[in-house]
């Protein structure tokens, strides 16, 4: 939640303070929600939203039995878009990871996984362009692993990851019928 309310501030052009005043909420209380660090209350979030100009939209997941692997694929569908953009400008899309590593080593001080794969991504980071496409789209464990902290928030605008969640919702699991949009994650729409 906290990397698509950090999204729509950002789209909107607007500090964390001004984002804060604007919602009626603390600057260190948006702060936290932006970095994961808490979870808002559902009465937050919709002050939140109200303040950003946007609304929440929640849809429930089944949860049958194909539906961690579902996820997953999910995941590489998504990570395919983010290679696109780390094609066309690499400066950007890595610059990005770095960034939210380096944020991240502060919130997540002292969970060792987390920070354990947070000095992998950044050894993957200084490894190449091909080496990041590994692990984004990678069947391997490893991959599977670093793909539950990847450093890629932020790279793809909303409108894109919407569209790639509707080709997949479309085209997933090699053109096989897919679950209905009803199946995708909580997000902001403007």
């Amino acid at each position: 939640m906290g990397d698509l309310v950090r999204e729509r501030r950002n789209r909107l052009g607007l500090s964390q303070r001004a984002a804060a005043r604007s919602c009626g909420i603390p600057q260190s209380m948006l702060s936290r929600i932006e970095s994961g660090e808490t979870q808002p209350s559902v009465a937050t979030l919709q002050r939140i939203l109200d303040g950003l100009g946007a609304e929440l939209h929640l849809e429930l997941r089944s949860t049958a039995a194909g539906e961690p692997r579902r996820e997953k694929e999910r995941s590489r569908w998504l990570n395919r878009v983010v290679v696109g953009e780390l094609m066309l400008d690499p400066d950007r899309v890595i610059a990005i990871a770095r960034g939210n590593i380096e944020r991240w080593r502060d919130v997540h001080a002292g969970r060792p996984p987390i920070q354990e794969a947070l000095d992998r991504w950044s050894e993957i980071l200084d490894d190449g362009v091909e080496a990041i496409v590994e692990s984004l789209t990678g069947s391997s464990e490893e991959a599977e692993d670093l793909r539950q902290n990847s450093p890629f928030a932020g790279v793809l605008s909303p409108e894109q990851r919407e569209r790639a969640l509707a080709s997949f919702r479309a085209h997933g699991d090699d053109g096989r019928s897919s679950v209905p949009a009803a199946a995708e994650a909580p997000r902001l729409l403007p």
